[in-house]
C-alpha cells in the first residue's frame, strides 16, 4: 500500500473501478479486504463499503450520461479519461462484462468526512475471487 505524505491545500478525489461476481455487498467486501467482522477496525471498513455504495454507477450508465459526447467509444473514454492505467484496466473490464460481471464506477471524495478523506490520499486495489476494487486514480 503506498500511502501520500503530500501537502494538499485543495480537496480531492479518488476514482475507482469495482467489478464484482454479483451484488456488490459488505460480505464480499470485508472478506476482500482481510478484516473479521469483530476486528476493531470493521467500523472503518464499513464506512469504506459505505461511501463506494454511495457513489458507485454501473460504469456504461456513467459513460453515456456524462461522456459519450466526448469519447466517441466507450474504451476511449476507459483509456484517455479515467486511468493512467487505462490500458491495463480496460480489458479487465471488458472481460468482466463478458462474463456477466457487475463493473461500477465512481470516486471518494476528501469532502465527505475523515475515514473517506484518508482513503483519498492513497492508491490501492482490493482483490479476492468475488470482488475486484481499482481505485489507483487520485485527484489530487
Amino acid at each position: 500500500m503506498k500511502i501520500r505524505y503530500d501537502f494538499v491545500t485543495n480537496s480531492s478525489s479518488t476514482s475507482f473501478v469495482i467489478i464484482s461476481d454479483g451484488e456488490f455487498n459488505f460480505k464480499d467486501f470485508i472478506e476482500a479486504v482481510g478484516v473479521k467482522n469483530d476486528s476493531t477496525f470493521v467500523d472503518i471498513y464499513k464506512s469504506l463499503f459505505n461511501a463506494f455504495k454511495d457513489d458507485m454507477e454501473p460504469v456504461r450508465e456513467y459513460y453515456k450520461r456524462l461522456y459519450q459526447g466526448r469519447y466517441p467509444t466507450f474504451e476511449e473514454f476507459i483509456e484517455g479519461k479515467l486511468w493512467k492505467n487505462g490500458k491495463e484496466i480496460l480489458p479487465r473490464i471488458l472481460d468482466a462484462e463478458k462474463d456477466g460481471k457487475n463493473v461500477y464506477i465512481g470516486k471518494l471524495s476528501s469532502d465527505n468526512g475523515d475515514i473517506e478523506s484518508f482513503f483519498c490520499t492513497d492508491e490501492f486495489i482490493i482483490e479476492n475471487e468475488n470482488l475486484y476494487i481499482d481505485a489507483q486514480e487520485d485527484g489530487w
